[in-house]
């Protein structure tokens, strides 16, 4: 174990990051490995924030540069850049069985739709704490 002069030295020269693990192994906290990748996805997030809001200013100034040389250029940048503000829609496809007086999904009503969603759900989350555990049962 460390004095607590030598912890004080080490601050000095460590990152906050570093700060952090040393703390958390010191703590004896053990992390599953979903955890962990949940940490590490974190931290790429507060990363490319960092380095968005570092660079804010600069990205007009870089704009105005290329659309003089190439103006189909800086709109697709534009819109690639769009992709991380916006969200994008996406097509779910989903096979419908229907109540066996029902002939076709028009004749379903608001109610019979919203008990099939609501059985589809709770269907899911059986299923996805499953799912979640077989993806590390080699790590174990």
């Amino acid at each position: 174990m460390r004095t607590d002069h030598e912890k004080m030295l080490d601050d000095e020269f460590m990152t906050d990051e570093e700060k952090s693990i040393r703390r958390i192994e010191e703590a004896g906290i053990i992390r599953t490995p979903l955890q962990s990748r949940k940490l590490a996805n974190e931290r790429l997030r507060v990363a490319i924030c960092e380095l968005t809001d570092a660079n804010i200013t600069n990205v007009q100034v870089w704009l105005d540069k290329i659309s003089t040389e190439d103006p189909a250029k800086a709109l697709d940048i534009i819109l690639r850049m769009l992709e991380f503000s916006v969200p994008k829609l996406s097509r779910v496809e989903s096979q419908v069985t229907t109540n066996p007086g029902a002939s076709n999904l028009g004749d379903l009503t608001v109610r019979d739709l919203q008990e099939m969603v609501t059985a589809r759900r709770d269907s899911d989350r059986t299923h996805e704490g499953e799912a979640e555990d077989a993806d590390f049962k080699d790590l174990l």
